[in-house]
């Protein structure tokens, strides 16, 4: 398998993922492995009565892990370790949306204490089926290089 090094990544790349529906069994999981149970999440009714929402949201987090693990093209970059991830979130995300995420390279820089490697930052926007920016935020990612 042929694997993208740090010298093949350029500023402007840009990586697009398929959409990805979030189900309500998502949000369920979610909230159990973390211990999230906050009622925005997990109750319709009092979601109606005393919040700004009109069903149960995904948990933040919920969609930047989703959005995190969708699969693109950096799936082939050598190494492709997570150094930082950063969010802003913007729009809510209900069980039944579908979100894609689209990253931009913003910078490469090959690493001055570690040569056989080096630093791509993305800009990170997930976007819902209307096109609605619904989180966004950076990624920095490690990358190794071909040659030093």
């Amino acid at each position: 398998m042929s694997r993208t090094h740090l010298e093949d990544i350029e500023v402007g790349l840009e990586l697009v993922s398929d959409p990805r529906t979030i189900t309500a069994a998502d949000i369920t999981a979610f909230a159990d492995l973390t211990g999230d149970h906050n009622l925005l999440h997990t109750d319709p009714q009092a979601v109606g009565e005393a919040s700004p929402y009109d069903a149960p949201i995904a948990h933040g987090l919920l969609v930047t892990s989703i959005a995190s693990g969708q699969p693109t093209t950096a799936d082939d970059w050598d190494l492709g370790i997570y150094l930082e991830e950063s969010r802003r979130f913007l729009a809510p995300v209900y069980a039944g949306d579908e979100i894609r995420t689209i990253s931009t390279v913003t910078d490469v820089r090959r690493s001055r204490s570690k040569p056989d490697r080096g630093v791509v930052t993305l800009q990170v926007r997930v976007l819902n089926q209307r096109d609605e920016v619904v989180q966004e935020g950076v990624d920095i990612v490690l990358v190794g290089a071909r040659s030093v």
